[in-house]
């Protein structure tokens, strides 16, 4: 049998020759459903920066384990300034993978891509936590958001047919197939009910992280996941029914491959623009970090590197324009409203910031800084759950889009003002910058059904499944774009206020790269300089809650204009 777009994807109901019920399927569903949750899940181990989403509980945890951690990670290699690499490698490798799954999975049977993808997974893991320095460690974790992108894309469509399946495909960037059966004022409440699942893992993978960072130490984080995701990929093994691993091809099976020319063929993938996408993306990023650098002696690499870039843009587009027969981004859409929504999604996720702020200024543990990010997750929670709520009754999207984007300009100016020189430092104080936290959280939660639904409710008839690839590509590059131009903005900053503030004192070359290295080893100096390094931390932090105060600023006018759809 083979498997077209009409096919079911959870296997025939009935058998279509007796019309008796298939007893394969008999009393599998719900550990199908288990199974395909929990592995994709599980996947996220070495979490996704902004993103907003992963998976529903366990990804959800491992994604802020993650985020908590990457500091004293990088401070145990003394490469502090470079920690930010471990976010952006996982999300690079999952970014540039996005597309490559689907059409692997129709090829080659989603069954076996899925276990597959979940045993390079595991090695992954292995291999993050045995890394002996920071670059062994970035270059597993882009294999490991490889992989992961793998067990997302193929565990998300194994279970579409299931409702459980549209609480949680906000993390796999193939929510069309879960459309494809719900009716789109509904897709926002089910978007909202997600972050409430969403927030059970985002509550505990913080604190989690912390923990484990503070006792057995951060390894144990990576060599954790492993025995889940082989317990998962053994059960998909013997569990998940045979039709799984049929093929798209016509009149062949998994066990006969097609030929690779075949319109399923993997050749059908482009790869020109799926290379030249990953080579810009790294030069955007080696770009920042030589503008966060600034050093007279970098003009010439810093140029050399501008210039690649612009060079990488331009001819990424000449290729999906003109070359690719099935390009990875189809940049015709950008003409219409819904590219308005592909941009919206790169500037939400880029002005979203980490709360580090805790350790350097309060010298709080691991556990304790990771409760901020707790908070934070139970403002999306409830966002989510209003937003969709309101959307199924009002069948509107743009006056709580509005509503949402002013909230968040105004969270985020708040906080700017607030932290800029105090913070948190009496019980009144802690209460005020929880609510923040909170709204900051809120925001977004918001924002991210309200935009989904306005997307799928303009997309081109027909046209769906390549919009939400595209809608979730612009939103992984946000992730990457994000941590990397805050940490271009702050780092310099904090520097050069530490030269000065540390003027006469002895060894200060020394003292000043072991703090920029090392989260922790300021607390270890005097008192009055403890104080100095507080100061200049605040003075380069200050800068980073105007990220999303700048992004919410462009959008507003965008989607102010732009001519409110028409939700079914």
């Amino acid at each position: 049998m083979t498997v077209s777009e009409e096919s079911s994807l959870l296997g025939p109901a009935r058998d279509e020759e007796t019309g008796e019920h298939s007893n394969s399927r008999e009393g599998s569903d719900s550990l199908v459903i288990y199974a395909a949750f929990l592995g994709n899940q599980t996947q996220s181990s070495l979490g996704k920066a902004g993103s907003p989403s992963t998976g529903v509980f366990i990804a959800s945890a491992d994604e802020l384990l993650v985020i908590s951690t990457y500091s004293a990670i990088a401070s145990q290699f003394h490469r502090l300034s470079e920690g930010s690499w471990l976010l952006l490698a996982y999300n690079f490798g999952y970014c540039i993978s996005l597309p490559v799954f689907s059409n692997l999975g129709d090829r080659y049977g989603r069954k076996r891509v899925l276990v597959g993808s979940s045993l390079v997974f595991a090695v992954s893991c292995l291999a993050c936590g045995a890394s002996l320095s920071i670059l062994q460690l970035v270059l597993s974790r882009v294999l490991a958001g490889t992989s992961g992108a793998g067990i997302l894309v193929m565990a998300s469509v194994i279970i579409t047919g299931s409702l459980l399946c549209v609480l949680y495909l906000q993390s796999l960037g193939s929510l069309q197939l879960a459309l494809d059966m719900t009716p789109v004022d509904e897709v926002a409440l089910y978007r909202g009910y997600q972050n409430v699942v969403n927030i059970a893992g985002r509550s505990l993978g913080g604190p989690i992280g912390g923990f484990l960072a503070d006792t057995v130490g951060w390894r144990w984080s990576f060599f954790g996941q492993v025995p889940i995701v082989i317990c998962c990929a053994l059960f998909c093994v013997y569990r998940l029914p045979s039709y799984l691993n049929e093929t798209e091809a016509k009149g062949e099976s998994a066990e006969e491959p097609a030929p690779a020319s075949g319109p399923s063929g993997i050749r059908d993938l482009d790869f020109a623009g799926l290379f030249t996408f990953a080579g810009t993306v790294l030069l955007l990023l080696f770009l920042l970090r030589a503008l966060g650098a600034q050093n007279k002696g970098m003009f010439f690499q810093t140029s050399l590197l501008a210039f690649a870039f612009i060079s990488g843009c331009t001819i990424f587009i000449v290729i999906e324009l003109f070359w690719a027969a099935n390009p990875l981004v189809p940049m015709r859409l950008f003409s219409k409203p819904i590219g308005v929504y592909f941009l919206c999604q790169t500037l939400l996720m880029a002005g979203r910031f980490s709360y580090r702020i805790l350790k350097r200024t309060q010298n709080t543990s691991d556990f304790v800084a990771s409760l901020a990010l707790v908070i934070s997750a139970l403002g999306v929670a409830v966002g989510g759950v209003v937003c969709g709520l309101v959307i199924k009754r009002t069948k509107r999207s743009k006056s709580i889009t509005l509503f949402a984007l002013a909230l968040n300009l105004l969270s985020h100016t708040l906080i700017f003002f607030r932290w800029r020189r105090s913070h948190g430092e009496t019980p009144w104080q802690h209460m005020q910058d929880g609510v923040y936290l909170f709204v900051t959280g809120m925001a977004p939660g918001m924002l991210f059904p309200a935009l989904f639904t306005a997307m799928a409710s303009v997309a081109p008839e027909g046209e769906l499944h390549s919009c939400i690839g595209t809608y979730y590509l612009f939103q992984q590059l946000g992730i990457i774009i994000g941590p990397a131009a805050g940490a271009a903005v702050s780092q310099p900053i904090f520097e050069k206020g530490l030269w000065r503030a540390l003027h006469g004192v002895e060894e200060k070359r020394m003292i000043i790269n072991r703090i920029l290295n090392d989260v922790r080893y300021a607390n270890s100096l005097p008192v009055s300089l403890q104080t100095f390094v507080r100061d200049c931390y605040l003075a380069s932090f200050q800068y980073l809650p105007l990220f999303p105060v700048v992004a919410t600023a462009i959008m507003f006018p965008f989607l102010f204009v732009l001519k409110e759809p028409r939700i079914a």
